[in-house]
């Protein structure tokens, strides 16, 4: 089981999994909005395994149960069964149009923000990406609802660009910096 110690080697991965994720989508002929959601939830999934965690999500092939609260999750179990902790949370906002497009992926991404996890992952499509992303964490920066106890916040913002048509990935911590490598 990955320990909180070896999280950032699974960081890096997620992140280098999107910076591909263009790539990936033409390898295996994602057309549809769905094949992508369904593509990008299976991968996240092997990578949850691969590192011994839980994997929830709805209509994910290889989950070890539905969602529940986000869109996909990773779980730690202790031995007396009970939840221990949340390693990633991952909100997807993809197919809509362009119509309230930021709301909806603001809609999901507030869900992140106020997630106790390692690790919050939102993935979602549009223009100008990179403002997307200045104004997503703006709203993070405000969220005054840290408690005691609260690891640094770590957030990967994947989003494909339809004016660029390419993936764009973003780490950001309120901690101290988190770089991939």
């Amino acid at each position: 089981m990955a320990e909180l110690t070896s999280f950032e080697k699974v960081q890096t991965e997620l992140f280098e999994f999107f910076e591909k994720l263009g790539e990936l989508a033409k390898e295996e002929a994602w057309k549809r909005d769905r094949d992508w959601t369904l593509g990008i939830n299976k991968h996240i999934a092997d990578f949850g395994h691969k590192y011994g965690f839980g994997v929830f999500a709805s209509r994910c092939q290889g989950a070890d149960g539905a969602e529940w609260l986000y869109d996909h999750h990773w779980r730690v179990i202790g031995p007396n069964g009970y939840l221990k902790r949340l390693p990633l949370v991952m909100e997807i906002e993809w197919g809509f149009g362009s119509n309230g497009l930021f709301e909806n992926v603001r809609d999901d991404f507030l869900k992140l923000v106020q997630a106790r996890a390692d690790l919050r992952v939102i993935v979602f499509q549009g223009n100008r990406i990179n403002n997307m992303v200045d104004q997503l964490i703006n709203e993070a920066m405000c969220f005054a609802g840290g408690q005691i106890g609260d690891r640094y916040l770590r957030y990967l913002f994947a989003g494909w660009g339809w004016d660029t048509s390419r993936i764009h990935c973003r780490l950001w911590s309120n901690g101290p910096a988190v770089e991939p490598g």
